[in-house]
């Protein structure tokens, strides 16, 4: 489903009280294994019956729990959900087995139907109708039995079958099945989930064909830990008549090229001639395209009137100046080609879609759309949804493994190269003027540069605020970030152009010196010291062999410059700062530091330039962290005259452009152009 929009057939608004289908079967015998010792209730049965047909898919739910404790009464609050635009609920049974007497709930008492929106605040408008029950007078050691059964026909996809069913993926006594199926004629195809072992389509009610799974006090599935999410899918099912990945697209691509038509008296005519009129420069042209989109149009998911796959037109879109990612995209998609840049819509997956291609081809795998618009041979990744965006050159790399362009003629999935961050997305630059002497507190300055969505959204939270709230706020954040400052002023600036956050600190803070004068001090540099990575170890029952996830796309940057007190007679300054310039684990490591003319400088980074990691990698880094350079960095006094420092580089840190070019956050032949 695409979460970002919605839309369905008329179904009936109402609770259904009907007897359960033909085609459903009785449900399976309960275990005689007892549950866990202070278990609050026994399992008897999870019943997932699925049937998918030309008239659309028919999802059979019941069970049967046994309620030990009081903390379990609540299973008798009952709360049922679907889609009346896309089809309809029939709820067959509700009843408590009490001492071997049946009471049936459904003689004396009704589901409640309310119109519940349950993402309002995350600008959620589903259509999702709830109903709810209170089984009246339920007690411990009542069993209760629930059957229903949702009919569902997506009305934007006509009578194409898709989707998946999945049985719990944890460790738990009681008997737990599922079954699809579907008639002989429909051209269906299935896959299960490699941990359920081979599946055999069997011969189901009327002919249907059958596949079915029976679990009965499974044991907790076995996972990887630390692996990518391809590698630990679990008790899965999944179903498509899609044939393959270019009939999604073919299917899909109507729907945003009709929304996206620009009608000859469209008001957004208007619009868009003054946004070509600013500029003759196709980058310049997209990025104000893409401001368009963001600024003027809201986000909010409409899943109403059968807009959970079709976007709504764009001069629908533009007269109610709200619109969820379909919409967007074909609003951007509308404004680009009329401005003569190609453009195409791509449905991507919101987690990355990690595995995307191990899946049977289906529209449900994909939550969420963009544009890509290619400029000069460059493909740039423009996402309407997002808020803040300003310059095509500065968009975030994409994040996807897998898209699937909408276009005609030939199309398939495409797997899209990892890019590693080009910037960082933290910076934090300290200044410390300890010139006045080591018992003297030093006059501090601290910046933390933030790029992207986080550092949009932070400036969001500060322009409401008042400027005595503004000031508070970041009082108490600089003083859970730097608590050895005295803060005598804070301050925050927005570069609206580049999307970049900047936090300033100005104070001054007693430094920890360490050691005894006549043995000299020392003073650890902040922003100058690793933390070791963490051993990547699993059970030795678990897949050795598996890659491992990193957390990839993360790039920190620390720069750290101190003005040191004037050396005592006799002594000088040294430091002990080695450079470091190494990778281990799918982690860039970089650091240098220069002691000139009274003043320490270092700069050090971590950028994660790979999602995954090999075994072999992994076995590498776990004997490396013994010798992994992970010293605090220390300025220190010795005897003598200082000593020099042969092949030093030279850290012009003062001159660096934090905000459009931090360079010094990487060697200078590891930078990417990307």
């Amino acid at each position: 489903m695409m979460s970002c929009s919605g839309q369905a057939l008329a179904g009936p608004r109402d609770v259904r009280y009907a007897p359960q289908a033909a085609w459903i079967v009785p449900p399976p015998a309960a275990t005689e294994t007892a549950p866990p010792e202070g278990a609050p209730i026994k399992i008897g049965y999870y019943d997932f019956q699925t049937r998918a047909s030309s008239k659309g898919v028919e999802s059979y739910t019941a069970y049967r729990l046994k309620i030990l404790k009081p903390e379990a009464l609540g299973v008798g609050n009952i709360t049922i959900a679907w889609n009346p635009e896309a089809g309809d609920i029939s709820v067959h049974t509700l009843r408590i087995i009490r001492s071997g007497q049946t009471i049936d709930v459904l003689k004396g008492t009704r589901f409640r139907v309310i119109q519940q929106e349950a993402n309002l605040d995350v600008a959620m408008l589903s259509g999702i109708l709830t109903a709810v029950l209170q089984v009246p007078g339920l007690a411990v050691n009542d069993e209760i039995e629930f059957a229903m059964t949702v009919r569902q026909r997506d009305p934007t996809l006509g009578d194409r079958i898709f989707g998946a069913t999945q049985l719990p993926v944890a460790g738990l006594s009681g008997a737990f099945r599922s079954r699809l199926s579907w008639p002989r004629a429909l051209p269906l195809r299935w896959r299960g989930s490699s941990d359920l072992g081979p599946l055999a389509v069997e011969n189901g009610y009327g002919g249907d064909n059958l596949v079915a799974v029976d679990l009965r006090d499974p044991p907790p599935p076995l996972l990887t830990e630390g692996a990518p999410p391809r590698l630990n899918i679990r008790r899965v099912v999944e179903y498509s008549d899609f044939a393959d990945w270019a009939d999604v697209a073919h299917h899909m691509l109507p729907l945003f090229e009709r929304a996206a038509v620009l009608e000859p008296k469209s008001p957004l005519r208007a619009e868009i001639a003054r946004l070509a009129a600013a500029s003759d420069d196709p980058l310049t042209r997209a990025a104000a395209a893409l401001r368009f989109v963001q600024d003027q149009v809201r986000y909010v998911y409409v899943g109403l009137d059968g807009g959970n796959y079709r976007p709504a037109s764009i001069d629908e879109t533009w007269a109610r100046r709200f619109g969820d990612c379909k919409a967007k995209t074909a609003l951007l998609l509308a404004i680009l080609r009329e401005m003569g840049i190609s453009a195409e819509a791509v449905l991507v997956n919101s987690a990355g879609g990690d595995g995307l291609d191990q899946h049977l081809p289906s529209a449900g795998l994909f939550d969420h759309v963009l544009v890509r618009a290619t400029i000069a041979g460059k493909a740039y990744w423009l996402d309407g949804t997002r808020l803040g965006d300003r310059e095509l050159e500065a968009l975030p790399e994409v994040a996807y493994r897998w898209v699937l362009p909408l276009r005609s003629g030939p199309v398939d999935l495409e797997k899209i190269a990892p890019v590693p961050a080009r910037f960082p997305q933290f910076i934090e630059v300290t200044e410390i003027d300890a010139s006045a002497g080591k018992d003297k507190p030093a006059r501090t300055k601290v910046r933390q540069i933030v790029r992207g969505v986080e550092a949009f959204e932070t400036r969001t939270r500060l322009a409401a605020m008042s400027a005595g709230d503004a000031d508070r706020s970041l009082k108490s954040y600089w003083l859970q970030q730097a608590n050895w400052i005295d803060a005598d002023k804070v301050s925050w600036n927005f570069d609206d152009r580049h999307t970049v956050l900047t936090l300033a600190l100005e104070g001054t803070g007693k430094l920890e010196w360490e050691g005894e004068l006549p043995s000299g001090q020392t003073l650890d540099i902040p922003g100058a010291g690793f933390s070791p990575p963490s051993r990547l170890v699993r059970p030795k029952e678990q897949d050795q062999t598996a890659p491992w996830m990193t957390d990839f796309p993360r790039f920190r940057c620390w720069a750290t410059t101190i003005r040191l007190p004037v050396a005592r007679p006799g002594w000088s300054w040294g430091y002990s700062a080695k450079p470091v310039r190494r990778e281990l684990g799918g982690v860039a490591y970089w650091r240098q530091a220069v002691l000139a003319d009274g003043i320490m400088r270092t700069v050090m980074s971590r950028r994660t330039v790979t999602p995954e990691i090999g075994a072999s990698a992994a076995m590498a880094l776990n004997d490396a962290i013994s010798g992994f350079d992970n010293k605090i960095s220390r300025v220190e006094e010795q005897r003598g005259e200082a000593k020099v420092q042969t092949g030093q580089a030279t850290l012009d840190l003062e001159k660096v452009d934090w905000v459009t070019a931090p360079t010094l956050c990487e060697a200078p032949d590891q930078a990417r152009s990307n």
